[in-house]
């Protein structure tokens, strides 16, 4: 693939997500089940993109563990009502927390061609309870322990993984070689985490959707008799580590969520959008767990570089105003952001502490709040991403606008496995 151009020129022309929180009991989408989950985001997508389910040739469903987290096999026709696509080709995919962006990446190939023209792109996780078989699917139970960790560990290869890390290894690995490299202490590298906690907090506030919070972390901290929140997010009781290098609150918290993209073809994106975002460079790749402990990992390197040709990027630190990262955990954001070139090798620590990594910042970098602070919803996070990239380059992320729309976003998202994939988006108006 390596030079490649897409055959014909890609944009996506509408994008949404849901609220994020527990279906249990967040009002939004309070008793929900997987089908009024993609509905809701699926149906926003299209009026976000003034498209009707008529003119939609195909949709794609990405679900993370959906024979046991869903209760799902094939689950694909389960959503075509609901979407008023019945009859019309679909695809169900699970690829874990990077489903949606895998899915994108086979929708774009397949409108770039000539197969479809749009098509919908879903993804769709409820992780914070459990339907049973044979159950109505909007009833749901608790996860038990083991259960909850068993699906966790189906996507990590058992002759690789350690067990006892909840796949937090690999990072620790790359971490220590980092530290050693740039001569910079693990205990320099987790006061830089915990400020970027921090500023993720902050603009999780500002964000409507992500229900995992409404206040800040000195806020959070004084409740628990903290006079700051370094003190309350160093405390051992409150965010203990979990592994070498990560606390628990470096995590992304699972909830419940979904997110949707319209993709369609460039030439027609005018018919039903003034404000089209080119597709403009993708790759998606794979390794395993066994390639850690490194500061080069070749598929990652491998997907940026193809995505760059394809984009026309040669200098990305210029030419990216705006980037995405799975930070589940915080661990995996200096290597890749190095990789990515969006930052120069072995600064990512100095743009933590200092704040730049915000909306407002020099480098900014997760503007929803990341998965940390916004909430994880897995297979839709990537999309859920795509979204606000989408809104930041129209102007419409209200109290966390950046001061200046981007005109090109890079995205960056891992899953089980690992599977792994790149975006490049451009503002095409």
């Amino acid at each position: 693939m390596k030079g490649k151009k897409l055959a014909r020129k890609v944009s996506i022309i509408g994008a949404a997500y849901t609220p994020l929180g527990d279906v249990r009991e967040t009002p939004e989408i309070k008793d929900f089940s997987e089908r009024e989950m993609v509905a809701m985001a699926g149906i926003a997508a299209m009026k976000n993109g003034g498209i009707e389910a008529n003119d939609i040739d195909a949709f794609y469903v990405a679900c993370s563990g959906p024979n046991t987290d869903a209760k799902m096999k094939g689950g694909g026709p389960f959503f075509a009502e609901w979407l008023g696509m019945k009859y019309k080709p679909t695809m169900f995919l699970d690829a874990g927390c990077v489903g949606g962006g895998v899915a994108l990446n086979s929708a774009v190939g397949a409108v770039a061609g000539g197969m479809y023209d749009a098509v919908l792109v879903t993804g769709v996780n409820i992780n914070m309870s459990m339907p049973k078989s044979y159950y109505p699917p909007h009833i749901r139970f608790d996860y038990d322990n083991e259960t909850l960790w068993d699906n966790v560990y189906l996507g990590m290869d058992a002759a690789y993984i350690r067990p006892s890390t909840g796949g937090l290894a690999p990072y620790d690995s790359d971490l220590m070689v980092y530290s050693k490299t740039y001569g910079i202490s693990l205990e320099e590298i987790d006061e830089a985490f915990l400020q970027y906690l921090i500023d993720k907090r902050r603009e999780a506030v500002l964000n409507p959707k992500a229900a995992l919070t409404t206040e800040s972390f000195e806020e959070e901290g004084k409740r628990f008799g903290f006079d700051n929140a370094h003190d309350y997010l160093k405390s051992k009781k409150y965010n203990p580590f979990i592994s070498y290098t990560g606390r628990g609150k470096f995590m992304g918290w699972a909830m419940d969520g979904a997110a949707a993209v319209v993709v369609c073809a460039s030439d027609l994106a005018d018919k039903y959008t003034d404000k089209p975002v080119e597709v403009a460079g993708i790759s998606v790749s794979c390794s395993t767990e066994k390639d850690y402990p490194s500061l080069k990992h070749v598929e990652d390197m491998t997907m940026f570089e193809e995505a760059y040709m394809m984009a026309d990027i040669t200098d990305p630190f210029t030419q990216i105003d705006h980037m995405y990262i799975h930070d589940c955990p915080t661990l995996t954001i200096p290597i890749i952001m190095e990789q990515a070139r969006y930052v120069k090798p072995g600064t990512t620590i100095d743009y933590m502490k200092n704040g730049d990594f915000t909306f407002d910042g020099k480098r900014p970098l997760n503007t929803t709040g990341g998965r940390t602070q916004a909430g994880h919803p897995r297979s839709p996070a990537y999309l859920m991403e795509i979204s606000e990239s989408i809104e930041q380059m129209r102007g419409e992320c209200g109290p966390r606008q950046m001061p200046i729309p981007p005109k090109t976003s890079l995205l960056w998202g891992g899953g089980s496995g690992v599977s792994k994939t790149v975006t490049v988006l451009k503002k095409q108006w």
